[in-house]
């Protein structure tokens, strides 16, 4: 799960205030403000087919942005070809981990 800042407006502060966003993946999953500490977050429920959807997308999308990147710099994209597949199954698990602990 990676967390963002942002400025937004907290309902319960009345006013706008700097707030952590937690994703997982690409997905917003929580949002808390940082001043009085309301926390709204998305249902598993909900979460989930999201989350299937957007995998779909980025298994689908993946070999384009994969020929992208080769074409930009392909000795580049050579090198880190292997360490980068290597840390997909445990970005995925992680992910999916973050996901289902709800």
């Amino acid at each position: 799960m990676t967390a963002e800042h942002a400025d937004l407006w907290c309902e319960t502060c009345d006013q706008v205030t700097e707030h952590e966003l937690h994703y997982a993946g690409r997905l917003l999953e929580s949002v808390r403000c940082q001043r009085c500490g309301h926390h709204v977050e998305m249902s598993a429920r909900a979460l989930i087919p999201a989350y299937a959807m957007d995998l779909e997308h980025r298994v689908v999308s993946k070999p384009r942005r994969l020929w992208l990147r080769a074409s930009r710099d392909w000795r580049g994209f050579l090198k880190g070809l292997p360490r980068a597949t290597a840390r997909q199954p445990l970005k995925f698990a992680r992910e999916f981990r973050e996901l289902f602990r709800r």
